[in-house]
């Protein structure tokens, strides 16, 4: 299977490549620098990756990213800040979507967060002091984008959203995220790995659990661990 990568310079999408890769798919990457994906040392020279430049905003570089493609992935995310502006998800959805809809491209998988709606059970510090003042525009943003997929979309576009909480640079561990739909994971820890949760959006390719839902995931429990 041959996927786009969006983000793929990140530390989300890094993980999303490489892992992608090592499970044997194929990998177009989109990139404003390329040179930043090929220098990374956590993605080696693999012909089964190419590399493309340009604007995650232009239809004319999506489309040209996403021909050939059998899924899409997107990892794009704006910077926190209460004055810093944000309309990458719903901007940047606007091209995916329209670009899959006429390649005729039906599985879309992306990321958000915790919290894009208001729910009484968010942890405190996220409800009351980081959403507010620090990710007020970009979860607005993300909770515009989500709200366009669930109603707007239909049926042309398989999508799922995984919304994580604070995000770790931690090797992966191997234990499936814990996972519900909504807006966060109660009763679970508020961190997850990149790694594992690259892995678990992988997972969704070949998965309809979460097909056309909003999937909030949180590290998972080692059921050995606890046994012993």
């Amino acid at each position: 299977m041959r996927v786009l990568v969006l983000g793929a310079t990140g530390g989300t999408g890094l993980e999303l490549v490489k892992q992608a890769l090592g499970t044997g798919h194929q990998v177009n990457a989109l990139v404003r620098n390329p040179e930043k994906l090929k220098q990374s040392q956590v993605v080696d020279d693999d012909d089964k990756l190419k590399v493309i430049k340009g604007d995650v905003y232009s239809y004319d570089d999506m489309k040209n990213a996403m021909t050939g493609c059998d899924a899409v992935f997107s990892s794009l995310g704006g910077k926190p800040g209460f004055f810093t502006p944000c309309d990458v998800y719903s901007k940047t959805g606007d091209v995916i979507v329209k670009v899959m809809k006429e390649l005729k491209i039906k599985r879309f998988i992306s990321v958000t967060a915790w919290g894009t709606k208001d729910d009484p059970n968010l942890p405190f510090m996220l409800r009351w002091v980081l959403k507010p003042f620090f990710f007020r525009k970009a979860s607005a943003d993300m909770g515009l984008f989500e709200d366009k997929l669930v109603n707007e979309v239909g049926e042309d576009i398989n999508w799922t959203v995984v919304k994580p909480p604070r995000l770790l640079d931690t090797p992966l561990t191997g234990i499936a995220p814990t996972a519900c739909e909504g807006q966060l994971v109660r009763g679970s820890e508020t961190e997850i790995c990149r790694a594992d949760m690259a892995k678990f959006m992988l997972d969704c390719l070949v998965s309809s659990e979460w097909d056309r839902k909003l999937v909030s995931v949180a590290r998972g429990h080692d059921s050995k661990v606890e046994q012993e």
